[in-house]
């Protein structure tokens, strides 16, 4: 009995410890706990609501804000879509490119040395606008060719490998090769007030000019025009037998297909590669579903009654893609091949340039002549019309007070006008969308 009381007494009791006042405080402190739980809770909840009035009132901002600048884009293309607009635009292109031109050709009897520095000035700004116009008409793809390609390798050439022969008669053979005959091939054309159309020209006619400066600046310095230069070099000795003498330009001819068309092809394999990888493998989902993203093969095989169509298809449309490659590869071995005279004859070389410069300006000329005269026209008349409609209906909203049957109807676009300006903008447009999509 004795050992139960004192378990008893061994029994924890807080009123032995503490006092009835301090468990009063500690009560109330566990209330003031509780009502400081409370009030955290309530701002947490009037927080929540204030970030979500936040975000409400965000919304609404930027729902304005994107009103305001569909308004403000909607005004701006409208004001450029006037013929006036349209003129200025076209007028101040025409006297750019003519005057760019004649820069050209300044530099290239001045300073021949120094072109590659304007083409690099030129280039880079002509290609971040074309791919700007060409990504919204989705024709970008088109800058994955062979031509865009060797522009990457001409710059590379000239500022990481200046120096480097190799490098210099691969962009001589790319450039005098399949990027200055697709001139030929694309119908580019001079005309002067087309971005589009002169960005093509330049694509393929600058890389050619550039390396002709190159390969003949001492020629250009010195104002000499030498004829065809002995391509065998002093290698051949003339008091030779015949078999010393045709041994020796074996190898030399040799060397030569090996310098202007082995190591060019090389690159164009290697672009061949990278290219199908991108169309055949890692954009092949995205091309087979938006069939509206428009390639070269897909350009050259829309209409089913042109010459391209055939040849590409001459194996069966199911082979068109590797015959594509094929008829590409043929093309660029053949274009090579001329390449090996230029390098050693000035003559050959300016006649070659002279004539891409020809074929340019008649392509120019039947533009302007048989194409550009009524479709400007057209599309010029077009646009004076449409912007007669906006401004009669902006008439008719103002005037809704009066009674309906006083408003007239408003003429609609006729069906030629209408297909004008689906076109594009004046000048070409996505038209001659093709001559930019050569390599």
């Amino acid at each position: 009995m004795e050992e139960s009381d004192d378990d008893d007494d061994d029994e924890y009791d807080p009123y032995d410890y503490f006092s009835g006042a301090d468990l009063a405080q500690l009560e109330q402190a566990l209330s003031g706990s509780s009502m400081l739980l409370g009030d955290l809770a309530a701002m947490k909840e009037r927080g929540q609501e204030r970030l979500v009035s936040l975000r409400t009132a965000a919304s609404h901002r930027r729902g304005a804000l994107e009103s305001a600048l569909r308004a403000r884009r909607a005004e701006i293309r409208a004001k450029i879509e006037r013929p006036s607009f349209v003129l200025t635009v076209d007028k101040a292109s025409f006297v750019f490119f003519i005057m760019l031109l004649m820069l050209t050709e300044l530099v290239l009897l001045t300073a021949p040395r120094q072109l590659y520095v304007l083409y690099s000035v030129i280039i880079l700004p002509l290609m971040l606008a074309r791919y700007w116009t060409y990504k919204k008409d989705k024709f970008h793809y088109f800058m994955y060719d062979f031509c865009y390609f060797a522009q990457v390798i001409l710059l590379i050439s000239l500022y990481a490998l200046p120096t480097n022969q190799t490098a210099a008669q691969l962009n001589f053979a790319v450039a005098n090769g399949p990027l200055a005959w697709a001139v030929v091939l694309w119908k580019n054309s001079l005309v002067f007030h087309s971005v589009d159309k002169m960005t093509s020209s330049f694509i393929h006619l600058l890389p050619p000019l550039v390396t002709f400066s190159m390969r003949w600046d001492d020629s250009l310095a010195t104002r000499t025009f030498p004829r065809l230069v002995e391509p065998f070099g002093s290698g051949v000795v003339m008091t030779a037998t015949t078999a010393e003498v045709t041994k020796t330009t074996g190898a030399i001819l040799l060397q030569l297909m090996q310098r202007f068309v082995l190591v060019p092809l090389a690159a164009y394999g290697v672009w061949q590669l990278l290219y199908l990888i991108k169309t055949e493998v890692i954009s092949r989902r995205k091309l087979e579903t938006d069939p509206e993203i428009m390639t070269s093969l897909r350009w050259l095989t829309k209409d089913t009654r042109s010459m391209s169509y055939k040849v590409i298809t001459s194996l069966g449309p199911q082979r068109k893609t590797s015959t594509f490659v094929l008829f590409q590869f043929v093309y660029t071995f053949v274009t090579l091949l001329p390449t090996i005279l230029m390098w050693h004859s000035m003559l050959a070389h300016a006649a070659f340039l002279a004539a891409l410069f020809v074929v340019a300006l008649v392509n120019g000329a039947s533009y302007y002549f048989s194409v550009f005269a009524t479709r400007y026209m057209d599309k010029l008349s077009s646009r004076k019309s449409a912007s007669s409609n906006t401004n009669n209906d902006e008439i008719i909203n103002s005037s809704s007070s009066q009674p309906a049957s006083s408003l007239q109807p408003q003429p609609s676009l006729s069906s030629s006008a209408a297909a004008a300006t689906a076109e594009g903008t004046a000048g070409g447009g996505t038209v001659a969308v093709g001559e930019g999509a050569a390599g």
